[in-house]
């Protein structure tokens, strides 16, 4: 039996790109862009408002413009990868050739590239989701230690204290909203159009008085709200409409135990524009660099393998990896605010 040649290389690598990700919000706000290269390189657009030209005399030479508000970000693209060892049962079963074996074996190395290929693609929307929440992907995992600050501007940033609060429900968020709806087009030009904050923030503005009162008038104050009407309201306000992301992922720990978590902080609110924020640099993996059944043109983008390792234990992995990153170059285009 040899169920490893239907996991030959050219098969996992095709299994890899075509597995569908979670409901990844972030793969919308940064869409996939395969590259080849480990290093990345843009330049931020700081404003989209129009420079008037000057009137000049017929015949004068035209004003020469300035190429305002250009600013380089740049920086490595990091690897991300996960491998889980072949053991027990599936192991024997391998060599013992008996009934229901070979299914076996294929049953379990399926789910492993599943749970591998998920576990980069989860690492890679995390990265996503800290640009998008806070501006900023720090990293300092495994010996990595990495700071990309996106620049988003810190009159785009604020954290609410006190009163202020949205969990306070005499707060202001719909001219708070407002405020910062401006702020962004006063600087920028751009329309924020969608929010994107935690169910979390939504509870707290559905039991707001000032929301209350903007959708049932003075006599609103008991009356349920709901993430429609709440909605609508902010669309009759020229808001962007609210969406959630409650998605949450796991952490394997130094001591082998798991800590549970979120993608999107529980406390944030975020204002974006209609289009997407960047991209999600899909880079070459070293693997993929030196694995001599991989083309030239497949070495970007995620690399799944299932492979012996011949020494002293004998051990069949299955491995994923990725080296990838998020750009940002409409970052001066979004309101980040620490809302709870």
């Amino acid at each position: 039996m040899d169920v490893l040649k239907e996991f030959s290389r050219k098969a996992t690598l095709t299994y890899a790109r075509a597995r569908v990700p979670r409901n990844y919000v972030g793969l919308t706000l940064f869409p996939a862009k395969p590259v080849n290269e480990l290093s990345f390189e843009y330049f931020k657009d700081l404003n989209r408002l129009p420079v008037m030209a000057s009137v000049q005399a017929f015949g004068a030479e035209a004003q020469i413009a300035s190429r305002d508000g250009i600013e380089k970000i740049s920086g490595e693209i990091p690897t991300i990868k996960r491998k889980i060892p072949l053991r027990g049962r599936e192991l024997v079963a391998l060599r013992r050739e008996g009934a229901g074996d070979a299914e076996l074996v294929r049953n379990q190395l399926y789910n492993d590239l599943d749970a591998m290929i998920d576990s980069v693609n989860a690492r890679i929307e995390q990265m996503r989701i800290d640009a998008v929440a806070t501006g900023r992907l720090v990293l300092n995992e495994n010996g990595v230690v990495m700071t990309v600050d996106y620049g988003v501007p810190a009159t785009h940033q604020v954290t609410l204290s006190g009163t202020d609060k949205w969990s306070d429900p005499a707060a202001t968020p719909v001219t708070d909203m407002l405020e910062w709806q401006s702020q962004v087009r006063g600087d920028t030009g751009v329309e924020l159009t969608r929010a994107l904050t935690s169910n979390t923030v939504v509870a707290h503005l559905l039991k707001n008085a000032e929301v209350r009162k903007l959708i049932y008038g003075d006599n609103g104050g008991s009356r349920a709200v709901s993430l429609n009407q709440l909605n609508e309201l902010m669309e009759t306000m020229g808001l962007p409409r609210i969406a959630t992301y409650d998605l949450q992922v796991r952490k394997q720990n130094a001591d082998g135990t798991y800590t549970s978590g979120r993608f999107f902080p529980e406390n944030r609110f975020v204002m974006l524009p209609a289009d997407p924020l960047g991209e999600t640099l899909m880079g070459p993996t070293e693997d993929a660099l030196l694995d001599p059944d991989i083309d030239t043109a497949e070495i970007a983008g995620i690399y799944a393998a299932v492979y012996k390792q011949s020494q002293d234990p004998p051990i069949i992995y299955t491995l994923a990896s990725a080296t990838a990153i998020p750009t940002f170059p409409l970052a001066d285009a979004v309101f980040q605010a620490v809302v709870l």
